[in-house]
């Protein structure tokens, strides 16, 4: 998906957040505006949003000399590790559990501290489940399913991991794939890592492998080999959240999007609304 103009102010306020995030004083803060700014000069708009998503946060890291999101990252998945319980009993008591779970994993996406969205996240859970609205091409998903063997899972945040986890369990019982997990290779917003991963067992659940970027989404030429080689063999990917959409949509390969529209541009991109669920074949 390319950049388009309205996302350049987005840009500007996801640079200031995570500098102020950093505690950094105001000078830190100006200086990582005006770098910004000149790196933006040359940003083509026919990039994706993560990439220059991958340069500004390399920016503030190295500006502010700390992951400004390490906390955050470990509150999200202790909190969701708490509910974990509850989840999988409402996923074991329905009468359609890959169902429930799918919605799960994309209730699980409103925890990103890359949108200025405030988000209650037991709300969120009970509108998803409710939800009427969206996209949600649930029945090509279960016949993609029942086709492959290979299946690479992208992940996403911290915290919406352990939804992740509810819906893996739940592919895992009911297809018995060869599924593999991939994570961040380098901490970058609140997205998840190998870290996080094992923090929350899925590593106890499958391979779990990082992709070799910091980059929040999934730019192939900046994946490692070891990746692109999982990328390449698999049957089905299953891409999670509005970032990996941003990079991979296009892309000639079997990926079914799970994620929650959370801005305007992504929204007229789709033909969705900002808050819409989405479960969509590329």
């Amino acid at each position: 998906m390319k950049t388009y103009l309205d996302c350049i102010p987005c840009f500007f306020r996801q640079a200031l957040q995570a500098a102020r995030l950093a505690e950094a004083d105001e000078d830190t803060q100006r200086q990582i505006l005006v770098m910004l700014g000149r790196q933006l000069a040359d940003f083509s708009l026919d990039s994706t949003p993560p990439e220059m998503g991958q340069i500004l946060y390399s920016l503030v890291k190295n500006q502010v000399g700390q992951d400004p999101f390490k906390e955050i990252k470990e509150k999200s998945n202790r909190y969701a590790l708490d509910l974990y319980p509850e989840l999988k009993n409402r996923v074991k008591n329905s009468s359609k559990p890959l169902r429930v779970a799918v919605r799960l994993a994309i209730a699980g996406n409103v925890i990103d501290y890359g949108v200025p969205r405030r988000f209650e996240l037991k709300e969120e859970i009970e509108e998803v489940l409710s939800s009427e609205y969206g996209i949600f091409q649930f029945k090509e998903l279960i016949q993609s399913l029942n086709r492959v063997e290979k299946v690479l899972y992208l992940a996403d945040n911290a915290g919406e991991i352990v939804f992740d986890r509810i819906l893996i369990e739940e592919l895992l019982r009911e297809f018995k794939p060869e599924l593999t997990v991939a994570v961040r290779g380098a901490p970058v917003i609140n997205d998840a890592t190998l870290t996080d991963a094992r923090q929350v067992g899925l590593d106890k659940l499958c391979r779990v492998v990082s992709n070799g970027s910091d980059a929040p989404g999934t730019l192939l030429n900046h994946c490692s080999p070891e990746f692109l080689n999982m990328y390449q063999t698999a049957d089905l990917v299953i891409s999670k959240g509005q970032g990996n959409f941003e990079s991979l949509w296009g892309e000639k390969k079997n990926i079914f999007f799970l994620f929650k529209i959370k801005c305007d541009v992504v929204a007229r991109h789709i033909g969705g609304r900002e808050g819409d669920i989405v479960l969509l074949h590329d």
